[in-house]
C-alpha cells in the first residue's frame, strides 16, 4: 500500500509542473525565524539582514518571501469590510498586518534594497470567495522578480495560508507561489498588463474566465489536495 502511495505521489509531482522540482526550504525557514527583532525596525535593515551571507539571488528572494509569510498577518477585517489602509512598505512592516498590496509592496521594497529587480503586478485573481464568475474589477496584487535574465512569478499573499481556529489565526507556509510555473500561475492570476503572463502564447481575459480554464483550475486544486493527503 505504501509503495502504491509513493507511485501515485511521483505521478502527481511529474504531472504538475509547479511541483516538478521538490524545493527544500528548511534552511531558509530556520534563517527567517531567527532574524533578530532589532533588524526588523525598518525596511532597509531587514533587507540587509535577509541578504546577509546568501549565496544566490534565489536564496535572498526565498528569505524575503518566507520572512513576510512568517511575520505579516493578513488583514481580514480590511479585506472583508473593504476598508482603506496604508499599504506602503513602511506601514506594512510596522503594523505587521496588511492586504495583498501591502504584501507585494513590501516584497518589492526589500528586493529593491537587495538589488533584485522586482515589479508589483495588479490583476484578477481567483482567490478567497471566488465562485466561477467573471470579475468586473481587478482584485489582487502580486510580484515578478528577475533572476539571471529570467522573470519569475511570486504571490507572497497566497504563500501564507491562513487557518482560523478557536484559538485564533494559524498559518502554513506554501512554497507553490514562489517562482511558480507561468502555465500554472495563469490558472488563478490574470495581470492587467498581459505581458506579465510570462507565457509563450498569451491568453485573453475571456479565456481566463472560461469554463475550460475553470475546470483546469479545479483539477489543479484537486491534485494539490491529493498531494497533501498522501504526504501526511
Amino acid at each position: 500500500m505504501k509503495a502504491n502511495k509513493l507511485i501515485i505521489l511521483l505521478i502527481l509531482f511529474i504531472s504538475i509542473s509547479g511541483y516538478s522540482q521538490i524545493k527544500n526550504f528548511q534552511e531558509i525557514e530556520k534563517y527567517v525565524k531567527e532574524v533578530p527583532k532589532s533588524e526588523t525596525s525598518n525596511v532597509e535593515s531587514l533587507a540587509l539582514y535577509l541578504k546577509k551571507n546568501a549565496k544566490t539571488k534565489t536564496e535572498i528572494s526565498a528569505r524575503i518571501y518566507f520572512w513576510i509569510i512568517e511575520n505579516i498577518e493578513y488583514d481580514w477585517d480590511t479585506f472583508l469590510n473593504n476598508k482603506d489602509i496604508d499599504v506602503s512598505p513602511a506601514a506594512t512592516l510596522t503594523n505587521r498586518k496588511s492586504v495583498c498590496s501591502g504584501y507585494a509592496n513590501l516584497f518589492k521594497a526589500i528586493c529593491d534594497i537587495a538589488k533584485i529587480k522586482c515589479a508589483v503586478i495588479t490583476g484578477y485573481a481567483k482567490g478567497y470567495g471566488y465562485k466561477g464568475e467573471k470579475l468586473s474589477d481587478t482584485n489582487h496584487a502580486w510580484n515578478a522578480i528577475k533572476l539571471y535574465d529570467k522573470w519569475e512569478l511570486i504571490d507572497v499573499t497566497w504563500g501564507r495560508q491562513t487557518i482560523i481556529t478557536d484559538e485564533g489565526e494559524g498559518k502554513l507556509w506554501n512554497s507553490r507561489y514562489f517562482l511558480d510555473d507561468p502555465n500554472d500561475f495563469i490558472l488563478e492570476h490574470f495581470p492587467q498588463d498581459e505581458v506579465w503572463q510570462l507565457l509563450v502564447n498569451e491568453i485573453s481575459i475571456d479565456a481566463f474566465f472560461s469554463a475550460e480554464m475553470e475546470e483546469k483550475r479545479k483539477i489543479r486544486l484537486h491534485q494539490e489536495f491529493l498531494i497533501d493527503e498522501i504526504t501526511q
